[in-house]
């Protein structure tokens, strides 16, 4: 295993192969779920799934009904908010598990649009995945905190736009393995 010197001291680099074990251990269902229930128990009552997670997207859906709705009918902003958000750490979640160390992850910040009223399963897709490898990777390498927007989808089973959202995360690698 080859070591890279860091400002802050010896890191290991991101290591493809475990990075591909942690994607396959957040993809396992009794894991996932055995999570939530510790780390996100309510994605668990609401009813959110992992629907996809790899290299290039995370996708995550939240059925409709009684548990994630609003007064109108419609999938409360806030669950919207919390699909959208586990779509755009799927992929930094298992980048961090994999490299060994301290890294801190932080939303510094969030914005959304809401475009029409969101009925049913909602499904949150992010493409962003090389964009937060690249901000832990300069990370590594300069030391400091880096942030990157990370952009989520929600669409309808029609395929429609319901809302977007783009979470700035902050990343900042402590120490390697």
């Amino acid at each position: 295993m080859i070591l890279l010197m860091g400002p802050c001291g010896y890191f290991v680099p991101i290591d493809d192969e475990r990075l591909a074990s942690e994607i396959k251990k957040i993809k396992s269902p009794l894991r996932f779920l055995l999570w939530t229930f510790r780390k996100f128990p309510a994605s668990r009552f609401s009813g959110l799934k992992l629907d996809k997670l790899d290299d290039d997207s995370c996708v995550v859906s939240i059925p409709g009904g009684w548990r994630s709705q609003n007064p109108f009918n419609s999938m409360y902003w806030a669950v919207q908010g919390m699909g959208a958000e586990l779509s755009t750490a799927g992929f930094p979640l298992a980048l961090v598990k994999s490299m060994g160390g301290r890294t801190r992850t932080l939303v510094a910040s969030q914005e959304s649009k809401f475009t029409k009223k969101a009925k049913g399963r909602i499904i949150f897709t992010c493409e962003d995945g090389h964009l937060a490898r690249s901000a832990i990777e300069e990370s590594i390498e300069t030391g400091k905190p880096v942030n990157v927007e990370l952009t989520s989808v929600g669409t309808d089973s029609s395929g429609d736009v319901v809302s977007e959202w783009a979470f700035k995360w902050n990343f900042l690698v402590i120490e390697g393995g």
